[in-house]
């Protein structure tokens, strides 16, 4: 039997997305980097058995991810220390946010 044509159209729509993401972040974030965004939410489901709903759920993804990398105004601060070698605390809400979306993908 011949490919689904539902199966076959899904990258298609995938690349759209991303080209339109890319223009909506456009003055935010590179090219590469929305592209990067749209490729991790897609390749868990990438392989999906019913390809119906994988372009809305890898929008949706992409779009909660995007937001989340736009809403620092710079991303890096999390890295950075203080004069007198301490931490920020946004290391430590960082490392609780990583914590717990680790414990509920398990």
């Amino acid at each position: 039997m011949g490919a689904n044509t539902a199966e076959a159209a899904v990258p298609d729509r995938i690349q759209e997305l991303a080209d339109r993401l890319t223009a909506s972040y456009d003055n935010l974030l590179t090219a590469a980097v929305v592209r990067d965004v749209v490729q991790d939410c897609y390749q868990p489901l990438s392989n999906a058995r019913i390809p119906t709903y994988v372009p809305i759920l890898v929008e949706h993804n992409s779009r909660a991810r995007l937001r989340q990398l736009t809403r620092r105004s710079d991303p890096t601060a999390l890295l950075r220390e203080h004069s007198d070698g301490t931490r920020d605390h946004s290391m430590t809400r960082a490392y609780r946010k990583v914590r717990v979306a680790l414990t509920r993908s398990a």
